[in-house]
């Protein structure tokens, strides 16, 4: 079941990224600046993470569910971000 959830929000992660990157290269905002720096950080620590199959723990949890909760805070702060740079008056 977990294995299900990472895999999906894998997908979500690559596609969500690749709009992300999109939105970038053709508009400028303020929001980036907010953004970019926190969804590097997110890539970084999913990047340093030991496979989803390891059995080890990091600070009490299961690496698995530490990286669904990595990619989901990703999804969602990108989907605001996106969300955000659509409307004319943002929220920030």
């Amino acid at each position: 079941m977990l294995e299900t959830i990472d895999f999906v929000l894998k997908i979500a992660f690559f596609v969500l990224t690749f709009l992300w990157a999109g939105k970038i290269l053709i508009f400028r905002s303020d929001k980036q600046i907010v953004i970019n720096p926190i969804v590097m950080l997110i890539a970084a620590i999913l990047a340093i993470l030991p496979p989803s199959s390891s059995t080890e723990l990091i600070f009490g949890f299961e690496v698995i569910k530490v990286r669904i909760v990595l990619y989901a805070v990703h999804c969602l702060i990108i989907l605001f971000g996106l969300f955000s740079m659509r409307k004319r008056e943002a929220i920030f």
